[in-house]
């Protein structure tokens, strides 16, 4: 959550705090939540459509790629499990999230910064694939990447304020230039990536006296996770506010006097000066939460090395030394109150915050104090997802808000049996229930219990802990055959990459209702991005790759027509798709990366119906990928960035809503490239198998019925426009 209002201060005030750098040459500590959202802020993607998963992977691509090209060594650490001090801010952030999500459209997306569900593990795909080293934590990172840096002596790259307090060298995201440029240094020349460094000494520096110590101590009083702000009101009632010829707000002016007001004191000083303005029945407690503070940015633990390998043991000079502070009321510098002390008082807060408040006390009751040692190594090993972590932690699951018809119900409930049966193998069958956060119709949260009623018989004694990897992929079996009992024999034919692709679309007919035009559309799109990107390079731009290859498409368009036919066999190697057929296939596709022309013109168009209908697909595919990941994978995992683009599923979904025959129409618009429609029919031959073997139907859409409206002609100067601010990319 970082220190209320410090980032603005510092950054307001770069020129003193903040030195220019060339980042190259050494270790790199990265915040891995941080980095993931701050890559996906600064790419211009279309989340009203449910992510484009694709870009993104391409961008995370990208960056690494400049970072070794700086010769940088990455180490990425990721947030596990929410702290019990976290869980309020994470209630607040979900409700803030939910009302951001309720207005997301083609319009709004650009200012509204909703991250898609598969986000995150989008980016840990990439890591994967580029051979980054990462790893989870058992709870918060931040203690972590600030303990790793300082064994390593190098900087930590984040976008978070409690790094101005850690005394690391920190680089703000945000002052980072990701291309990087060639400059020379000592008569050499080398790569480097511009950006600013904070060190904790030009701070001190600039307030003369200012003790390192004391930083802690100033992110307690601006509020942080540890303590909201409103206990320390009586202080800052009495805090001298320093004049400046800047126009500052309150909270900047605060910041700005209780550096001042620092420089002039010691720990203990500064302690009893806080203290003086509480009421004494209230000064111990508040001590050990300013104890707690202090000592949480002083830690210097660092369980990540291990899994480095940097280290094969806990190094003695990373054993955490905590500070010890005592209370006596003799040496406390106090002031008698003649208040009632108002901003003490619970009076004050508001009835949000008092159900805030309420739903952690609930999960309070709910929570398993400590980890065990055999779930810490597991998170560490990737054996949990890391969205299950608080589903043993506290029995309780937040739901993502994603782009979808908040008219409706959460996207997300098509899954809670799947979630449910995690959580009973996490947690040995052994819980009535646990709490599923999910989200009200009026843009607010609300909890629900997720009992026995979702439950399956347990499949073995032995605990999670215990199973071996046979044990744990009949768990994934076991849970099939009780909920969905799968055509296993038209299953194993698809491509491996796939397979799971197929069971999260039959689970999502079966609990939700499915045209056949919405599967169609996904099917394709894994054609496209698996298939055919492969053969003809990663375009986006559909002007740019048509006039790159007008000749050769022209001349493909001449060949002898041959029918996709799978009537003697079936067509299931990808590898054997013809380079030729790709580019007829992607001269007609490419645009629908695009967001339709019927949205720019019309915004209201946009058919939000359709976009519930995905996100709920997103969450089945989520929670089967992780189910998987759990049961020692017996699938090969999804590949989301090969398998999802929402801009791209949508128009095909539009584009097919009014089809019959969504293979007849498909082979329409693809003629000429045949392997691609065999590979394609191959795939939904091997759909419509399962559908008729396991009983299960799409429906019919029901579109919005519309005003006749009269045909216009195009106006030509309109569309130049459009395909002059046509993205011509290369990805």
């Amino acid at each position: 959550m970082g220190v209320r209002g410090l980032t603005t201060y510092i950054n307001s005030n770069q020129d003193i705090f903040l030195r220019r750098h060339y980042l190259h040459d050494c270790n790199l500590v990265i915040d891995g939540h941080s980095l993931c959202s701050q890559l996906y802020r600064s790419l211009n993607c279309f989340s009203a459509f449910g992510g484009d998963y694709d870009k993104f992977a391409s961008y995370i691509r990208t960056f690494f790629k400049s970072l070794r090209k700086c010769n940088l060594n990455p180490y990425v650490l990721f947030d596990g499990s929410y702290e019990m001090r976290k869980l309020k801010t994470a209630y607040n952030r979900l409700r803030s999230k939910i009302n951001g999500a309720s207005r997301l459209d083609p319009v709004t997306q650009s200012s509204l910064q909703i991250f898609p569900l598969l986000l995150r593990d989008v980016f840990k795909e990439v890591l994967i694939e580029m051979m980054v080293p990462y790893t989870t934590c058992e709870f918060e990172a931040d203690d972590e990447i600030a303990a790793m840096a300082r064994y390593l002596n190098c900087p930590v790259l984040s976008y978070d304020s409690d790094f101005f307090i850690y005394n690391v060298l920190y680089i703000p995201f945000n002052t980072l230039e990701i291309k990087p440029k060639q400059i020379v240094l000592n008569n050499v020349k080398v790569h480097v990536m511009e950006c600013r460094i904070f060190k904790v000494e030009y701070l001190a520096a600039n307030f003369g006296g200012l003790k390192e110590e004391l930083l802690p101590l100033l992110a307690t009083l601006l509020g942080n996770d540890f303590v909201e702000k409103r206990v320390f009101n009586k202080f800052f009632s009495q805090l001298k506010l320093q004049k400046s010829r800047i126009k500052r707000n309150e909270q900047q002016r605060n910041i700005h006097s209780l550096f001042k007001w620092l420089q002039d004191e010691s720990l203990d000083s500064a302690i009893s000066k806080i203290l003086g303005r509480l009421k004494k029945e209230r000064r111990n407690k508040v001590l050990t939460t300013i104890t707690k503070s202090i000592n949480g940015y002083h830690r210097t633990h660092c369980l990540s090395l291990k899994y480095f390998n940097l280290c094969k043991e806990e190094p003695l000079d990373c054993l955490d030394t905590n500070i010890q502070i005592t209370l006596n009321d003799n040496e406390i510098d106090s002031s008698e109150e003649t208040d009632n002390e108002e901003s003490d008082d619970s009076s004050s807060t508001s009835s949000t915050k008092e159900n805030t408040d309420s739903d952690v006390q609930n999960s309070n009751n709910n929570h398993i104090n400590g980890m065990p040692e055999w779930l810490a190594e597991y998170i560490r090993l990737n054996k949990v997802p890391r969205f299950y972590i608080n589903l043993y932690t506290h029995q309780l699951y937040f739901s993502s808000p994603q782009a979808e018809d908040y008219s409706d119900e959460d996207a997300s409930l098509c899954a809670l049996p799947i979630l449910r049966y995690v959580f009973d193998i996490l947690t040995d069958f052994s819980h009535e229930h646990f709490v599923y956060v999910s989200r009200e119709n009026n843009s607010n949260y609300k909890r629900l219990l997720v009992d026995k009623e979702y439950s399956i018989s347990r499949f073995i004694e032995t605990p999670f802990n215990e199973l071996n990897n046979e044990q744990l992929k009949k768990y994934f079996y076991h849970f099939l055959e009780q909920k969905m009992p799968l055509d296993y024999e038209a299953i194993e034919l698809l491509p491996h990459n796939f397979q799971l692709y197929m069971i999260s679309i039959l689970w999502w007919i079966r609990s939700c209702s499915v045209p056949l035009a919405h599967v169609h559309s996904l099917i394709l799109t894994y054609v496209f991005l698996d298939a055919i990107d492969e053969k003809i390079g990663k375009f986006r731009g559909h002007n740019f790759f048509n006039n790159k290859h007008s000749k050769k498409i022209e001349e493909l368009k001449k060949r002898p027509f041959v029918p996709a036919s799978i009537d003697e066999e079936l067509f299931l190697n990808k590898h054997k798709i013809q380079y030729e057929d790709c580019l007829i296939a992607g001269s007609v596709l490419l645009k629908h990366f695009e967001i339709d022309d019927s949205i720019r013109k019309r915004p209201k168009s946009y058919d939000v119906k359709k976009i519930h209908s995905f996100a709920q697909f997103q969450s089945c595919l989520l929670q089967f990928n992780g189910l998987n990941n759990l049961c020692g994978d017996p699938f090969r995992s999804t590949n989301y960035s090969k398998c999802y683009n929402g801009t791209f599923i949508y128009n095909i979904a539009l584009k097919l809503e009014n089809q019959d025959d969504p293979i007849h129409f498909i082979e329409q618009y693809l003629k000429g490239a045949t392997s691609v429609l065999t590979f394609y029919k191959s795939l939904c031959h091997l759909f419509k198998k399962c559908l008729t073997t396991m009983n299960l139907s799409t429906v019919k859409w029901s579109y919005r019925k519309r005003r006749s409206r009269r045909k216009k002609k195009e106006d030509e100067d309109t569309k130049f426009i459009v395909e002059g601010f046509e993205s011509h990319v290369v990805i």
